[in-house]
């Protein structure tokens, strides 16, 4: 029986480089080319609308940043109207971020020890809790002016004598 050829992951990767049509392009929702406006007006949103509070018309402000080389995904130049409509968007994009968040954050089963209030601390050393059946035991076998609790071990010994019969050879 012939052996089957071992695939070589790396050779892999390097033909299928190599190949047309080997890379998929970055696309911004909608299957349109992403021209990386977007992502400029996200990470630089204070400082634009900083200048547009300074004076500047979003028109002279979409004019600046063609300038520099960013265009809408048709490769035309940016108008006012383009740039209120990604900051629109990148602001919508914002507040739903946050409220996702805050809505995890609330979740009961997935705790966010940043944002959810302290919980008392423990002890290094905690006492480990006995059995609700354990307690009421306890409590009919201590003596009347003892109030100190029963160690473990004495709890041990008290259930073993209780059940002495159980352990007998015949």
């Amino acid at each position: 029986m012939a052996q089957r050829p071992r695939l070589d992951l790396r050779r892999l990767a390097r033909d299928a480089d190599a190949a047309s049509g080997g890379r998929r392009e970055a696309l911004a929702p909608g299957g349109r080319p992403a021209t990386g406006l977007m992502e400029a007006v996200r990470a630089n949103l204070d400082a634009l609308l900083a200048l547009q509070a300074g004076g500047l018309t979003w028109d002279a402000i979409a004019t600046a940043l063609t300038a520099q080389g960013f265009t809408t995904a048709q490769g035309q130049p940016i108008t006012g109207r383009n740039l209120t409509g990604i900051i629109s968007s990148v602001r919508r994009q914002t507040a739903a971020r946050a409220a996702r968040m805050a809505a995890r954050a609330a979740r009961p089963d997935r705790p966010e020890f940043s944002q959810r209030p302290a919980e008392p601390a423990r002890p290094a050393f905690a006492p480990s809790r006995l059995a609700p059946e354990l307690l009421h035991e306890r409590a009919a076998e201590a003596p009347a002016g003892e109030d100190a609790p029963l160690s473990e071990t004495e709890i041990r010994r008290l259930q073993a004598e209780k059940h002495a019969t159980l352990f007998k050879k015949d």
